[in-house]
């Protein structure tokens, strides 16, 4: 769509949206995902493109946009969306509901990206201020979609509301013509030239459930650990192959029962050092089970929470455990292996294996929050201060815990956790380590998988 060097201009219009982290680039927020809908002078739709943008921070009310930290670790940063983006604007009239908003978002990351390419306001038009001359009512998207009868699926994702936009846009162009409007704005546009780069990277676009879509984690050690590290390969029966790091790691990454793509890269390179292949790294898991599965059993000593004698079906059941063994790779059929091997265990009178020390909170344990999280900072950090811990605003050696409103937050805070080896949980975890602390004691309660080692 453009020669050597320089853009060639397309008539026509480019509907974007975008999804941030917050309203102000001027306070430091993002673009995470954007979204561009190719559209001809009669309104019809010629091409769509769309890409999450790693923010590299975190990701500010997920509870809204709904994008997974996860996926946007995978995707790449606006730099290098920069320039695909911009030759799908080359020459197009922009357009946005409430354009204010997207341009101030587009010239911010564009001047970071070090790119001399101005957004000139006259060859923008905006949906939301054109829904005064057409429409009557509320000027959201929404309700401008169903005053005309626009499809508006997926709101809140930059391709779902760019998609609505462009059907918004259909329908001005359709009813109005004759508005002198459009040949302001295709005139303006047609005057825009940008210098890009004469070669460049190509970017493949990252979608949302991208971190879903490359199977299992353990695929990682497919390849053997020897071929890409030279570390000897173990066998499935492990002889002499110390696994005390792994274990002390996956006990960390299971604190709040998920583990998170930090947190897997960290095991995975742990079992390639170890010269852990997946076989061996699945013995292992197995019997990490199996130990969950004895305490819980030996908890239960024979009877459920009712008193009624208990066969290790209530084990065998047991939600947490099953949510564990996804995690670790294993399945149903696991679980019920974890489980008779370790009633065959206690039967036989053989002595479980001794726990590893249980993950505690004990008082003055700095705590420090992240993320734009279910509940407000100021009620979490009086439940930490009830609780004799002291919430913290910073990541420093001596934190005990990160609590993340997305365990795979990417923000500052969340890297540092990282970098120091603290635990970072979600805000679940961290409720249910709150309600099992004995305050009297700096100690939680409970056994079993509700019992998490670090």
């Amino acid at each position: 769509m453009g020669g050597v060097g320089q853009t060639v201009p397309v008539p026509g219009f480019a509907v974007v949206d975008l999804e941030t982290t917050g309203f102000s680039p001027r306070l430091g927020d993002r673009v995470a995902e954007v979204a561009v809908v190719l559209v001809d002078d009669a309104g019809r739709v010629e091409d769509e493109w769309s890409t999450l943008v790693n923010p590299e921070r975190d990701l500010g009310p997920q509870h809204v946009h709904g994008i997974a930290a996860a996926d946007v670790a995978l995707a790449p940063t606006f730099d290098r969306v920069a320039p695909a983006l911009l030759r799908l604007l080359s020459g197009r009239v922009l357009v946005a509901h409430n354009a204010a908003f997207d341009t101030r978002f587009l010239r911010a990351e564009i001047g970071r990206a070090g790119i001399a390419a101005a957004i000139d306001p006259v060859a923008c038009l905006c949906t939301q201020q054109l829904a005064g001359r057409y429409l009557t009512g509320s000027r959201a998207l929404a309700a401008c979609c169903a005053a005309v009868g626009v499809v508006h699926d997926d709101v809140h994702s930059a391709l779902g509301d760019a998609r609505a936009t462009a059907g918004l846009l259909g329908y001005y162009l359709d009813v109005a013509a004759d508005d002198a409007c459009w040949d302001v704005a295709r005139a303006a546009a047609d005057g825009v030239r940008w210098s890009l780069p004469a070669s460049l990277p190509g970017v493949e676009p990252v979608l949302r459930g991208a971190s879903r879509a490359h199977g299992h984690w353990l695929a990682g050690l497919d390849e053997a650990p020897g071929a890409r590290t030279g570390a000897p390969r173990a066998s499935t029966e492990r002889p002499d192959v110390d696994t005390g790091t792994y274990l002390r790691l996956l006990d960390a990454a299971l604190l709040d029962r998920y583990v998170s793509h930090s947190e897997r890269a960290a095991l995975l390179a742990e079992a390639r050092r170890a010269g852990l292949d997946r076989a061996a790294v699945e013995s292992v898991h197995r019997d990490y089970l199996t130990a969950l599965a004895r305490a819980e059993i030996d908890a239960l000593d024979g009877a459920t929470a009712a008193g009624d004698r208990d066969d290790g079906g209530s084990v065998r059941d047991d939600p947490a455990l099953h949510e564990v063994a996804g995690q670790l790779g294993l399945d149903a059929d696991d679980v019920a292996g974890a489980v008779e091997a370790a009633l065959g265990a206690r039967l036989a009178a053989e002595p479980a294996v001794a726990p590893r020390p249980a993950f505690v909170l004990a008082d003055g344990d700095e705590v420090v929050l992240t993320g734009s999280m279910s509940r407000t900072r100021e009620a979490w950090e009086r439940d930490v201060r009830a609780a004799g811990l002291s919430p913290w605003p910073y990541v420093t050696r001596r934190t005990r815990l990160l609590v993340a409103a997305d365990p795979d937050s990417l923000s500052t805070k969340a890297r540092t956790a990282r970098r120091y080896g603290i635990p970072v949980v979600t805000e679940a975890a961290f409720a249910a380590l709150l309600a099992a602390r004995d305050p009297a004691s700096g100690r939680t309660s409970g056994t079993g998988v509700r019992r998490w080692a670090s």
